[in-house]
């Protein structure tokens, strides 16, 4: 019983942990970052990335003070006291997943400079140009700088060398490479398609850099009432099958008791007396 209490608490944690998701930020080449823990911070917390299958540890931050975990010569990383992450001057090398305290912040694309920044609806057909010469019909290759292109809405023309998504999905979202250079980052947002999305190819700017902080990892208030929506939904669930398990378990109890009852009766002989002492019966055992 207390094993399957256990694993079910585990499966309520995993699933809550699921369901949270993941923001994927998208910011310029040059850009100040600003990133924040998932979760309320209290004492020290430590931020690590993940990049290429493996993660390091950037810094930990605990009050006024920081350690750093790496070489940074350009002191592009610091910290404050509510346990911020802060990225001076963003490169494509800081791109990757990061983690506080080990939980998923936010997965991060910085884009070159240069790079062809395009903006559409889900649920629209867009059409993506390689950034540079190929060479002649021959077919490129082109990637994705986190998750895999799906194949199924996804194709590349032998004639133009160009891909095409249709019914475009916010997990479309990323920076696209051809033949290993970046050829533009798709930004496909939640919304009912206008009739005015069409293919396009056309750069639009996501982020706008100002004096104060450009970007920052925090969820909307949004967000986050859906996320503690979720989690809420999750917690009850679980209660609910608790419960469910507890009075079966119960039940069960119950019912083996009566069995055993009912058996030490059943080994009773049908044909056995009852003896009286000093005039009072016997009391009957069923």
């Amino acid at each position: 019983m207390k094993v399957n209490i256990f694993c079910c608490l585990l499966a309520c944690t995993l699933g809550s942990n699921v369901a949270a998701g993941l923001t994927h930020e998208g910011v310029k080449e040059g850009t100040q970052i600003i990133l924040r823990c998932p979760h309320s911070v209290e004492g020290g917390v430590r931020w690590s990335r993940e990049s290429g299958g493996s993660r390091a540890d950037i810094l930990t931050a605990e009050g006024d003070k920081t350690t750093k975990h790496i070489n940074d010569p350009q002191k592009r990383y610091s910290s404050q006291a509510d346990g911020v992450l802060i990225v001076l001057r963003a490169a494509p090398s800081d791109s990757g997943r990061y983690f506080c305290d080990h939980e998923a912040a936010v997965e991060l694309t910085v884009i070159p400079s240069g790079t062809t920044i395009v903006s559409v609806a889900e649920r629209s057909s867009i059409t993506l140009n390689c950034s540079h010469d190929v060479g002649g019909s021959a077919v490129p290759t082109w990637r994705r700088d986190s998750g895999e292109i799906n194949e199924g809405r996804i194709s590349v023309s032998t004639e133009d060398t160009t891909l095409r998504i249709r019914e475009a999905e916010p997990a479309d979202s990323g920076l696209y490479y051809c033949d290993g250079e970046p050829a533009a980052y798709l930004n496909v947002t939640k919304g009912q398609r206008s009739d005015r999305d069409h293919e396009t190819s056309a750069a639009t700017t996501t982020t706008t850099v100002t004096h104060q902080p450009a970007v920052t990892s925090a969820p909307s208030a949004n967000h986050h009432l859906f996320d503690l929506g979720i989690r809420a939904l999750v917690v009850f669930v679980c209660s609910l099958v608790l419960v469910i398990i507890y009075f079966i378990w119960r039940q069960k109890s119950k019912r083996r008791g009566t069995d055993k009852q009912l058996h030490v009766c059943d080994e009773t002989p049908a044909g056995a007396e009852l003896h009286v002492r000093n005039g009072a019966a016997p009391a009957s055992t069923c």
